[in-house]
Formats: structure tokens, C-alpha cells, sequence
């Protein structure tokens, strides 16, 4: 019953894994969203006095259990990235966002590929940027993967019977050693062949004052982790030091340069997951709204809790029928073996040993009562699994021809080894971690042993010469 919770647990981390960095608490003002993605839970206790500002970024540093803070800028116009001899690879309404690159290491970003930019003609490429692009030369044609989501098409093989996974296919070009010219204006509405492939379309335009289209060329230095809770950018944009993303905007919108810079939002990372609280409190105090994966946290492990004390109470009934099963062997044993206690006694065995051996008895059989329990729990644990996955398999290779995290085109010896052990993109609904199993063998001895005391206690207390003449 208890692995069943923990499987729930396991479930839950993964999930809350896959959102991103739950340490990073999103702060906006009155008006904002919540969330680089306009996702999370956001408070209403915004002030509209309260910027994002300069100042406001030295105030949250300032503050304990922070370790980290950005400010975040996304690019309001309109971009287009070219690619390729004559710009063969498209990609239209590229998100661009602005961080302080100083701040990297402190707010957990990560590099999959390269390094950090070091001029202002680099910047960064999201982790799967490269996969935006699409082929003019050939309709429209874009490549896929699986993006980090653990799902991919598979195709099925008659000579084997079962789905195998399809590979990913590779971007039309490597980001890192190819150029990308990007296009952008005030009232850029995004590229025509894009435009008469989808029938029209276009952005919206931002800022009083109009100009040319602005044309530059970039290259990208690496390409950074990407983390939706970090911002969307960072998986399928372009991510710029802040001082060159400002000065992008001053080139295509002076008019819009000269004003106070104020940030869309600010990244502000906790110290730990348990930090999370205290930062949001202070943010909070200053008149500013926040938005992190903390309520949703709570709320799933308050879930989970109830669920595994709901496990844990039909458990506890079949613990006490096997109490009560203890108890009655040994109140049992005592019956038949009472002249067998009597003559131990007449040759003068202390009380103390007839007492140590009975409860021996019972201690043993709660010892390996429990070991026999912890084998056919595995066993069971095991099967819940196995057959979990080989279901999902089915249904995911039956439905979209994608295997998914299930069974297809994986043999039955790697499905179990999977179902024992886990990982990343393995669903497991039953786990029983090393310590359950010590804990439930040490537990069924205890038991054995305490509901062992009362009959060894009747056997001692038995006269000898009773005992003796007892025909039983």
C-alpha cells in the first residue's frame, strides 16, 4: 500500500521536474503575467506605484535566501530569422528576450553546447531554435525531435512486430557555426513567403514611432538549456545579454530607446526549494505580484499525503489481523507445550530463558513473516509495473504510432529492468525504496515480538508441578 503512495511521489517529482527550475520565483506588476509563459500562481497584492527597475533589482538581491537575480526584456517587434545560402531556412516570429548574463551561473542556467557571448554580435540559441526553421526550398519542410519530452513517432516493423522508435532527425544546419540574419521593425509584419504559405497573417505593432525594417546579422556563441520556467526563449528563441538586446531596440526604435527602462519582469532564484516562501513574502512586502510553482507544490504533496495515509490505514487493519494471527500461534504454542515448560522447569531453567525463547519464537516468525512479505510485495510491486507499462505501450503504439514512455519496440527483460529501477521518462505506479523494505522487516519483528510478550509471559507463570501433570 505504501509503494503505492511513493509511486505517486515519484510521479509527482517528475512532473514538477518537468516544468523547470521550481526554485525561480517570477515578479511582475500590477498588470503583468504571471510567469514567463503567463503560467504558475500568481498573488493579487501588487502596488501600481511598484516598477521593475534598477533599483528594484538591487532591492531583491538584497534580500535573504536569494541567490540569484535577472531582469527579463523580451523584444515587442516582430523578427524573422534567415538561415543559409540566400536565406533558404526561415524562421518567422522568433521570441527574443534580454538577460543579465552576469547573473547566468547564479540562476541556474545551463549550457548544452558552447559558451556564453562575448561580443555583442553573439547571442544565444534556445535548445531546440534550430528546429523552428523551415525549408523554403522544399514547401515549407521542417525538421522534428522530441524537443526533451521523452516522446517521439515510432514506425512499425512487420518482420519484428513492434514499434521501433523513429530518431531524431538533425536541424537543417548547425546554429553554432552558421550565421543567422535576423529582420525586424516597428511595424514589421513577418516574412511574405511565410505570410502566403498561412494565408496572411502578421504581428502587431508596438511603439508610436515608425522606421525602416533593421536587418543584422548575429552568430550564436552556444546554445543555452531550455526551461520554460526561465523563460520560452531559452528552448525556442534567442536568448541576448540585456546591454545588446537594449541596444537592438534603440536601433530599430530610438524614439522608444529614450525612455526609463523598465523590465517586463524579473527572475529571482531562492537559495533552496524551502526558501521559496520567505523570497515570495519579501517580493510581496515591496508592492510587487510573484508567480512560482510553490502552491502547486504544496497542493500536490497535501494530495499525496492523503492518499498515502488512506494506503496506510488499510495497511494498518492488515497489520493488526497479522497481530492478532502472532499472538494466537504463540498463545497456541504455549497450550501444547505446557508440560514441556513444566520440566523445563523442574530442571531448573530460569523463568527469564523460557521467557527469551518464546519470545524468540515470535520475533522470528515476525522476521521472516516479513521477509516473505517483502518478496511477494516486490513480486507484486513488479508486476503493477510490468503491466502498467505494457499497457501504456499498447495504447500509446495503438494511438498516434508514437511509443511514448510504454512498452513498444522494448524487449519484456528491459521493461522489467525499467520497472525495478526507474528513470527520467519511465512511469513506475509502484516503489519501494530500499529503506521501506528494512523498515517493514524490522517493523513485522517488532510486532512479532510485542504481541509475543503476553503469551511468553503466561508461559512463564505456569506452575511446574501443573505443568507437569498436564496431559495435553
Amino acid at each position: 500500500m505504501i509503494s503505492l503512495g511513493q509511486g505517486i511521489n515519484e510521479q509527482n517529482e517528475k512532473m514538477l521536474k518537468s516544468m523547470g527550475d521550481l526554485s525561480i520565483v517570477t515578479v511582475y506588476t500590477s498588470g503583468g503575467y504571471a510567469g514567463p509563459m503567463g503560467g504558475g500562481n500568481g498573488s493579487s497584492s501588487a502596488s501600481s506605484d511598484a516598477k521593475l527597475d534598477d533599483k528594484a533589482l538591487e532591492s531583491f538581491r538584497s534580500m535573504s535566501g536569494v541567490s540569484g537575480v535577472t531582469p527579463i526584456m523580451n523584444f515587442p517587434y516582430n523578427v524573422t530569422a534567415k538561415a543559409g545560402a540566400g536565406g533558404r531556412y526561415i524562421y518567422d516570429h522568433v521570441q527574443i528576450m534580454g538577460i543579465d548574463m552576469s547573473q547566468f551561473e547564479q540562476m541556474g542556467y545551463k549550457m548544452v553546447d558552447g559558451g556564453k557571448p562575448t561580443t555583442k554580435d553573439q547571442v544565444l540559441a534556445g535548445e531546440w531554435f534550430a528546429y523552428g526553421f523551415m525549408d523554403t526550398l522544399k514547401n515549407g519542410e521542417m525538421r522534428t525531435g522530441t524537443r526533451g519530452s521523452g516522446y517521439s513517432s515510432c514506425t512499425f516493423n512487420s518482420a519484428t512486430g513492434e514499434c521501433e522508435p523513429d530518431q531524431d532527425e538533425d536541424p537543417f544546419f548547425d546554429p553554432l557555426t552558421t550565421q543567422i540574419s535576423l529582420t525586424t521593425g516597428t511595424n514589421y509584419q513577418g516574412d511574405p513567403y511565410v505570410q502566403n504559405m498561412y494565408g496572411g497573417g502578421g504581428g502587431t505593432t508596438v511603439g508610436s514611432d515608425q522606421s525602416d525594417n533593421v536587418t543584422i546579422d548575429l552568430r550564436a556563441s552556444g546554445i543555452i538549456g531550455g526551461d520554460y520556467n526561465k523563460g520560452y526563449a531559452t528552448a525556442d528563441g534567442l536568448v541576448m545579454d540585456l546591454q545588446a538586446l537594449k541596444d537592438l531596440r534603440a536601433k530599430v526604435d530610438p524614439a522608444a530607446a529614450k525612455k526609463t527602462v523598465t523590465y517586463d519582469q524579473v527572475l529571482v532564484k531562492a537559495a533552496d526549494l524551502s526558501s521559496v516562501p520567505e523570497v515570495e513574502s519579501q517580493i510581496k512586502a515591496l508592492g510587487y505580484e510573484t508567480s512560482s510553482y510553490e502552491d502547486m507544490r504544496k497542493s500536490l504533496e497535501e494530495q499525496s499525503r492523503a492518499i498515502q495515509l488512506i494506503l496506510g490505514g488499510i495497511g494498518a487493519v492488515s497489520l493488526l489481523v497479522a497481530a492478532i494471527g502472532i499472538a494466537n500461534t504463540m498463545v497456541m504454542s504455549v497450550t501444547e507445550r505446557t508440560r514441556e515448560i513444566g520440566i523445563m522447569k523442574a530442571l531448573g531453567c530460569y523463568v527469564r530463558d523460557i521467557r527469551v525463547m518464546f519470545l524468540t519464537e515470535a520475533g522470528a516468525i515476525g522476521f521472516f513473516g516479513g521477509l516473505i512479505g517483502c518478496m511477494l510485495s516486490g513480486l507484486i510491486s513488479l508486476g503493477i509495473n510490468v503491466a502498467g507499462r505494457m499497457y501504456a505501450g499498447g495504447m500509446v503504439g495503438s494511438s498516434n504510432g508514437s511509443s511514448g514512455d510504454g512498452a513498444g519496440g522494448t524487449s519484456i527483460w528491459m521493461i522489467m529492468w525499467q520497472a525495478l529501477v526507474g528513470g527520467e521518462d519511465v512511469t513506475r505506479y509502484s516503489v519501494i525504496p530500499w529503506w521501506l523494505f528494512l523498515f517493514a522487516v524490522l517493523f513485522s519483528t517488532l510486532i512479532g515480538l510485542l504481541f509475543g510478550f503476553g503469551p511468553a509471559n503466561k508461559a512463564v507463570k505456569i506452575p511446574a508441578l501443573d505443568a507437569i501433570k498436564n496431559n495435553e
